[in-house]
Parts: structure tokens; sequence; C-alpha cells
């Protein structure tokens, strides 16, 4: 008797294990997830450049442009931590520009190079905590000749959160 009490115990456990299981499972995605749209906001000097050693294949025929969901800034200061990329594959320069919904130019970069990131945003005008919504983010890509000839480029509107 004792057995058949103990595998009526252990039958009864299987689907609190299978509930656990699934909890931890639902966790993992969850934190995974949040990782993937924090790509964009980690400060520059938390992202490295690739080491020279390092070799990347480099598309001639195309060009990869990161896509952002949002970003978050912080609140009522011009200068931000927040850096873009150009991925090393590239065989051209990007600038960026960043604009509001209503259209003013929120931020310029530079040229980047392939491999390499932006400087850290320097915002024409300060934000007040909130969320800005259909934000445009915009990448012009460039030949790396002398004239810096246009290429196609891409648009994308993300989220602006500032804390």
């Amino acid at each position: 008797m004792k057995t058949s009490a103990q595998h009526l115990k252990r039958k009864k456990n299987v689907p609190i294990l299978l509930l656990l299981l699934l909890t931890v499972l639902l966790l993992f995605i969850v934190a995974w997830q949040v990782a993937l749209r924090q790509r964009a906001d980690v400060p520059e000097k938390e992202m490295e450049s690739l080491p020279e050693n390092v070799s990347v294949e480099k598309n001639e025929n195309s060009i990869s442009i990161p896509g952002y969901e949002g970003i978050d800034l912080k609140a009522d200061s011009l200068q931000q931590d927040v850096a873009f990329r150009n991925p090393a594959q590239n065989t051209c320069y990007f600038v960026m520009q960043l604009y509001l919904e209503d259209g003013s130019l929120l931020w310029e970069s530079d040229y980047i190079r392939p491999g390499e990131l932006s400087a850290p945003m320097a915002l024409t005008q300060a934000l007040q905590k909130g969320t800005y919504s259909n934000a445009v983010l915009k990448c012009s890509c460039f030949k790396m000749d002398e004239e810096k000839t246009p290429l196609n480029g891409a648009e994308m509107k993300l989220t602006i959160r500032v804390k």
C-alpha cells in the first residue's frame, strides 16, 4: 500500500513541476527580450570597437543598417551616453540623425567608420521626462571616397524614453 500512495503523490507533483519549469522558461524569455531591446542603450564606454587583429568579412554588395525600437535618454541634459555603431562588415560611412515627431533635428553624428561608434549624443535641446513616440532615426550612407558620394540609407521610427 505504501508504494501506491507514494506513486499517487508523485503523480500529483508532476503538474506542479511542469508549471514551475514553464515559469522559469518564461522568465528567461522575458529577460532575453528586455536585453535585446536595450541594445541601443549601452553607453559608449561599454561598447568596444573590434580589436585590430579580428578580421570581418566586408560586404561590398549591400549595407547593414541596425534597427532600433527605442532608446533611453537622460532628462534635462544635452549630453547623453548613447552611441550608435556602423557594423564592421560595411564598406561605407554612416551619418545618423535623430528627429522628433514634429521634424525638429535632435542630434546628428559625424561620419562613422565601419566597426566604430558615433561620439556620444550631444542633443540640440534637452528633453523633459516622458515618452516621445514616432521619433525618426535617419541613417545616411556614403562611399569612403574623397567626395563621400551618397548611397542608399534608411529611416526608422522609434520611441525615445526620457528618464
